[in-house]
């Protein structure tokens, strides 16, 4: 039986026309389809009021869950999050969805990176060194890898284990290793089509669906 991956849904901008949307990112989509899985949207938009038990039924049926990238936090965010760290669901954050992780594990965003390689449309623009400790680490596997970065602001710190760091000392992956899989990364790597590493990490995660 094929497993299920719900995605959460987010606000963003269109690549083409700057038009704000409602959605899945076509990257992230594009690469599940690689994997024998069904791909489901989890929307959380439609009222901010909006009650997490009209959606916990969608998050429960899922086998994992990915919280993407995106540009406004909403406070069912941290609902789902906390949930699916609870029920111990296989859950990646990314960008955005890692922000959420720190902030709801006792972190704080802060939205000044003096570093402009941070937010850039380059494939790879600046290297992420791994914590040979962490799940992360046994994973993907390499102490150094380079990634690509889209991204304003950070989680300096998080009460979460902190495995991954830039060159210029921001926080780049967060994880719950006692989960089955809990992990927070800050760069992109569904945009990464040809990307080992990334590879590697999806790999995993399908596995602990």
């Amino acid at each position: 039986m094929k497993k299920t991956i719900g995605i959460i849904a987010r606000e963003y901008i269109s690549d083409y026309k700057d038009i704000p949307l409602y959605g899945v990112r076509r990257d992230i989509v594009q690469y599940l389809k690689r994997y024998d899985v069904n791909i489901i949207m989890i929307p959380i938009l439609f009222s901010e009021k909006k009650e997490f038990q009209q959606i916990k039924e969608i998050i429960d049926f899922c086998d994992g869950i990915i919280s993407p990238g995106g540009s406004k936090i909403y406070d069912i965010d941290y609902e789902i999050i906390q949930y699916l760290h609870e029920i111990d669901k296989p859950t990646l954050g990314i960008c955005l969805g890692m922000q959420i992780m720190g902030k709801l594990f006792n972190g704080k965003i802060r939205t000044k990176i003096e570093d402009g390689k941070h937010c850039s449309e380059e494939e790879y623009t600046h290297n992420v060194i791994l914590d040979k400790q962490s799940l992360l680490y046994q994973i993907i596997g390499k102490e150094n890898i380079r990634v690509n970065s889209r991204h304003m602001m950070q989680i300096p710190d998080t009460s979460l284990a902190c495995v991954a760091y830039s060159e210029d000392k921001v926080l780049e992956a967060i994880e719950d290793s006692s989960k089955k899989f809990f992990i927070g990364i800050q760069w992109h790597p569904e945009s990464l089509m040809e990307d080992e590493n990334s590879k590697k990490l999806f790999d995993y995660y399908i596995k602990m669906l």
